[in-house]
């Protein structure tokens, strides 16, 4: 299994942010009797937000999958599962 991580971010000094995130990953399934299909795919993470009080608390949105990307890998590769469907997302973050 492969994968390749892209980022871009955005800070502004008044506290807004905001962070664009592609994720590729392929699986191969060589070797298997009877043959197990891979896969190949991108998901695409949008999010925005604001950081106020010197970083003690955060709030942010966005939308995790934006493409609305399924994908069928084979359970037997240990991967960090990513969202199936387009999912909304809200943070709300503070820090003592």
């Amino acid at each position: 299994m492969q994968t390749l991580d892209l980022q871009a971010v955005y800070q502004n000094p008044c506290g807004f942010f905001a962070q664009a995130d592609s994720l590729w990953t392929r699986q191969n399934n060589q070797g298997y009797s009877p043959a197990l299909a891979g896969d190949d795919f991108w998901q695409v993470n949008l999010l925005a937000g604001w950081r106020l009080f010197h970083r003690h608390a955060e709030f942010s949105v966005g939308v995790l999958n934006v493409g609305g990307q399924n994908y069928h890998l084979n359970p037997l590769n240990l991967y960090s599962e990513a969202p199936r469907d387009r999912v909304f997302y809200t943070r709300l973050k503070f820090q003592f």
